[in-house]
């Protein structure tokens, strides 16, 4: 595919990419506007179709839960021919706003007044995710997109399912891909925001997205990366399967609602990590500012 600058539009099927956004290892995302008819922008997901198989999954996921609103809407999807090949297009509302990294960046650090709502929209997203069976099993804040709304907030949408998994079953106690601080890991996910489980054994389950959502929160409040103190995988490892610690100090910023919150999600037993529905109603966030 031909690279975009801002003021390039490239017309293929029945959308017109107004410039490049970004790209990665699935392939390049374009902002998009319609060929024809009233003007509104959508993302675009495109890649080869020798390199789609991950696109075509996530808008296959992304169908069990239209109509969430705290869920990536999928608009559709199309085949192009490009460069005498052909490209599969995952077309996807587009978040304005960016993602909550770019919230997190630009106030360094978030009130916790608004580190709530984020919490709870997050939470309803996920809570969708594991009533239909699937985990997310890459939630970060790159994967949250932000969406500005008429009286200035922002909505925040779960996005990027190209490593969700459908979740068959809740034992947490089968070793799938056991690794030691001396062994190469094979991580499916963003390492920082995996949890014991997920890192040791390979185990993907609901619990492992609540984990990562604690990993969200200490960065929302601190406005740093939880783990930047590892250098290594293996030191990485070592802090987190070896020698059970935890992300980070809990924060100081963080009231005492929330550092329970944040204890619930950072339990190294799965089984009594609390559910999304469950966090949904902690205090920290059913209690009035």
């Amino acid at each position: 595919m031909m690279p975009l600058g801002p003021t390039v539009c490239v017309s293929l099927g029945t959308w017109t990419r107004v410039m490049l956004l970004g790209e990665g290892s699935q392939g390049k995302v374009f902002l998009a506007k319609p060929t024809m008819g009233p003007i509104y922008y959508v993302a675009v997901k495109a890649a080869f179709i020798t390199k789609s198989s991950s696109l075509i999954i996530e808008k296959d996921i992304l169908q069990h839960f239209v109509g969430c609103s705290e869920i990536i809407q999928c608009i559709g999807d199309e085949i192009t021919l490009e460069e005498s090949s052909l490209c599969y297009n995952l077309i996807l509302e587009y978040a304005a706003g960016g993602t909550l990294e770019n919230l997190i960046k630009k106030q360094k650090m978030l009130p916790e007044n608004e580190v709530k709502e984020y919490l709870k929209m997050i939470l309803r997203g996920l809570s969708c995710i594991h009533d239909k069976g699937f985990v997310h099993g890459d939630l970060k804040p790159t994967n949250i997109l932000a969406f500005p709304q008429s009286d200035g907030k922002m909505k925040l949408k779960i996005a990027d399912f190209g490593l969700s998994k459908r979740c068959v079953h809740q034992d947490h106690e089968v070793v799938l891909d056991t690794v030691t601080p001396t062994s190469k890991p094979k991580f499916k996910g963003t390492p920082i925001y995996m949890s014991p489980e997920s890192v040791a054994f390979g185990s993907i389950s609901p619990p492992c997205d609540i984990w990562s959502l604690g990993c969200i929160l200490v960065e929302m409040i601190t406005g740093k990366e939880v783990w930047e103190s590892c250098e290594t995988s293996g030191q990485f490892i070592k802090k987190l399967v070896y020698e059970m610690e935890l992300p980070a100090d809990i924060p100081e910023e963080l009231s005492r609602e929330g550092r329970d919150f944040l204890a619930s999600c950072f339990d190294h037993d799965p089984k009594r990590r609390w559910t999304a529905h469950m966090l949904l109603q902690h205090p920290y966030l059913t209690q009035e500012n």
